[in-house]
């Protein structure tokens, strides 16, 4: 059963990453070259979807190293709680379902591949989607490895 304080952590996160996701967006609408980009929107959402991709793998490591190795827990007091916290399954809610997942959204990158498409734009809609889902793939392997060789 799920607990209010989960629920709150959700929604918390939440707030966190679609104000985020939000910024993001209008950094890319504004930037000076924004004219010239006729992607303009899909890029602050490539960015966000990629920037969370990239957040989550490296969580990910975080969390599997710190759970596997008690030497991280160790008896620096600050570390140990700092790691507690960090995964702490509220926090990794809050984390991952609230902050990663209002930051990132499949849906409104299929919405604009349709867009895209329907205008007859298949290969802006092709590469689009590519670029989300293949170098989000990466960019999650890769701050995996980072987190994985910081620690060792």
């Amino acid at each position: 059963m799920t607990h209010v304080s989960d629920l709150l952590a959700i929604a918390l996160g939440g707030s966190i990453g679609a104000v985020i996701r939000y910024l993001i967006t209008l950094a890319v609408v504004s930037a000076p070259l924004s004219g010239w980009l006729t992607l303009h929107g899909s890029v602050g959402t490539t960015l966000a979807n990629l920037l969370g991709c990239f957040a989550l793998g490296g969580i990910y490591q975080f969390t599997e190293i710190w759970l596997q190795s008690e030497s991280l827990a160790g008896t620096d007091w600050f570390a140990s709680s700092w790691g507690v916290f960090w995964t702490h399954p509220r926090t990794l809610m809050a984390i991952r379902i609230g902050a990663l997942g209002s930051l990132t959204t499949f849906s409104t990158l299929i919405g604009e591949t349709a867009i895209f498409a329907s205008q007859g734009r298949m290969l802006a809609s092709s590469v689009l989607l590519g670029t989300n889902v293949v170098v989000g793939w990466c960019l999650f392997w890769a701050a995996a490895a980072v987190v994985r060789n910081l620690s060792s």
